[in-house]
Parts: C-alpha cells; sequence; structure tokens
C-alpha cells in the first residue's frame, strides 16, 4: 500500500480589519477641526497698548494678520472713541494714512499701497490720550473696519459676559497708574515717547493660537501615519 504523505494544514492568512483605521483616522480629523476651530475663531484684529493707565500718552498697536475669508486687506479704519484724544498715526511703510474728526471722535484711516496678502500680517501705530476721566477696570475699544479686495469686516462688535463675540472690537482695560505703565501728557518727554514706540513695535504674539496650531500640526502628521499603516497591513497579511 502506497504510503500517504499529510501535509499540514495551511491557516488561512489573518487580515488584519482595516474597518478601524477608518474610524481612527475620522476620530484623529474631528480631534483636528476641534482644535483649529478656536484657532480660527481667535483670528482679528489685535490691539497692544504702551500704557493702559488713564490720562496718559499711549502706542496703540493694531495688527492684522489675515484678510476677508482670504481676500487680500486694502485699508483699516479705526474709530477712536470722543474722549480718546490728542490722535497723532504714525506713518507705516507700504500705507497712507489719513484722519477724519468728528463730533463722535477721531477715525484713522490707513490705506495699503498694494493689498495685504490673507498670508501676511502688518501692524500700524496710533499715539494718543486715554480718557482723562477713565478708571482702572474701564473697557476702551477701537472699532475697526477692516476692507479688502473683495468684501469687508467690520471688527465693531462689544462682547458680553461670558461670550465672545463673531467680530470683536479691538480694546484695552484701563489700569491704574501703578500697573498701566507710560508716562502722563503732562510729563511724557521724547525719550519717554522713544521708549514707549519701541515696546509698541514689538508686534504682540498669542502663545494660546500658536500652541493650538502645533497641536492641529501634531493631530494631523498622527491621521496620516495611522492611513499609512490601515493600507499596510493588508499587503502583509496576504503574504503570510
Amino acid at each position: 500500500m502506497p504510503s500517504r504523505t499529510t501535509h499540514p494544514a495551511r491557516r488561512p492568512a489573518r487580515r488584519l480589519g482595516p474597518r478601524r483605521i477608518p474610524a481612527a483616522l475620522g476620530a484623529a480629523v474631528g480631534l483636528a477641526l476641534a482644535v483649529s476651530g478656536p484657532l480660527a475663531a481667535s483670528a482679528h484684529v489685535e490691539l497692544d497698548a504702551s500704557s493702559t493707565a488713564p490720562a496718559t500718552l499711549s502706542v496703540l498697536t493694531f495688527a492684522v494678520g489675515h484678510g476677508c475669508e482670504g481676500s487680500a486687506t486694502t485699508s483699516l479704519a479705526i474709530r477712536f472713541p470722543a474722549d480718546v484724544q490728542a490722535v497723532k498715526p504714525t506713518l507705516a511703510p507700504g500705507w497712507s494714512v489719513a484722519e477724519q474728526e468728528a463730533a463722535a471722535g477721531t477715525t484713522v484711516t490707513y490705506t495699503a499701497d498694494t493689498p495685504l496678502p490673507d498670508a501676511l500680517r502688518a501692524t500700524v501705530q496710533v499715539e494718543a490720550l486715554l480718557p482723562v476721566d477713565g478708571a482702572a477696570g474701564d473697557v476702551v475699544a477701537f472699532p475697526t473696519l477692516q476692507t479688502c479686495v473683495e468684501g469687508s469686516t467690520d471688527w465693531a462688535e462689544t462682547p458680553a459676559a461670558g461670550t465672545e463675540p463673531d467680530h470683536p472690537a479691538p480694546a484695552i482695560t484701563l489700569t491704574d497708574a501703578a500697573t498701566g505703565g507710560g508716562g502722563s501728557a503732562a510729563g511724557s518727554g521724547s525719550a519717554a515717547g522713544t521708549e514707549a514706540a519701541a515696546v509698541a513695535a514689538v508686534a504682540p504674539v498669542d502663545p494660546v493660537a500658536r500652541l493650538l496650531g502645533l497641536g492641529s500640526l501634531v493631530v494631523g502628521v498622527v491621521a496620516v501615519m495611522l492611513l499609512t499603516i490601515g493600507m499596510r497591513r493588508p499587503q502583509q497579511g496576504g503574504r503570510r
């Protein structure tokens, strides 16, 4: 009788279910959107002041880091309330400036010589005397109309308690003289003015926005890695 040769049964190739990958990828993408949401919401006209004490001369630095839904910025019209006096715009390279006075206050308009692309950031400065009758804790808003090649955005909304408007007006909160810094209107010499201008020339940096941007980048990299692993695993299982 011929001998029978038996062969061990082959184990079926194990396929690692790729269905888990889309789920993980979806979660990662969802997290990226959740992280980038606050980042988009924080994109508005920023304001920094060399002094926040009432009755002091302050160099106000307005920064814009985006356009209107991607459209390039052509001008910024900054409205100063009537109790903010002695408004004096600073010449900015690449911008022309005009000043218009009215009973409701002064409007300073910076017009770009060349439209500012959405991907670039720019700052303009205005020196002004903060409210003489102001008190620590008062909020002074500077509504700003941003005009672009296509469309415009009026940053003029005042935030209510516990809420953040979609288009908040640039604003500062007055502080007492001990913490407000800067010199008073009567005692501000040329040296003090130069020092204030040097401090204001440093554009404000939003650490929260920077961290959120880094978080979005990390989550995006993780999502790509998960997708790559999900594509390779079925191929490796078929070779066994």
